[in-house]
């Protein structure tokens, strides 16, 4: 089967990455100091390294057959979401990790949950997996209520790969 590189939600439309489109919206999520509170130890990413995620996101795609989509909401991109190898999680790279990072302009809007549960259920339908896996920082309330809603449970907490602190797996078999 191949990975729908658009899908239609009741309210987004989500557009297989596109470096050369999306870019700039990336940059301005990971500029948001909000969204970057939980990553990256909390330091906002600069333009540059933007770039070079965005970069990593539309090679993923050309490498894997799957990624991360661009979510627009009311034709504004206003993050990612999708599923993807955890390439920046070495011990875990082999899995499919369900991901969302939204700008806290779309925050409270029901977005991340109705993004993320359109990346599972494709993960689940198009690929072959034993199970997807989402990676949380344990503060992160939102994403783990995120991960809740999609039926995602808790499968172990590990050191996260930057030395930075916890990770929790969250899985949904």
């Amino acid at each position: 089967m191949v990975f729908p590189q658009l899908v239609r939600t009741e309210r987004l439309v989500l557009r297989r990455w596109d470096a050369a489109l999306h870019t700039e919206s990336l940059a301005g999520v990971n500029a948001d100091p909000e969204a970057m509170r939980y990553l990256n130890g909390g330091v906002p990413f600069s333009r540059e390294e933007s770039s070079a995620q965005s970069l990593r996101f539309a090679a993923h795609w050309d490498r894997y057959g799957f990624g991360l989509w661009a979510v627009e909401a009311t034709d504004a991109v206003v993050g990612f979401t999708g599923a993807c190898h955890p390439l920046w999680f070495p011990a875990y790279a082999d899995e499919v990790e369900v991901g969302w990072r939204l700008h806290p302009s779309a925050w409270g809007k029901g977005y991340a949950t109705e993004a993320g549960r359109a990346a599972v259920g494709a993960a689940l339908d198009h690929l072959d997996l034993a199970r997807v896996i989402a990676c949380i920082d344990p503060g992160n309330h939102a994403s783990i209520a995120v991960a809740d809603r999609l039926g995602m449970q808790p499968a172990e907490t590990v050191a996260g790969p930057d030395g930075r602190g916890d990770i929790t797996l969250y899985e949904l078999r």
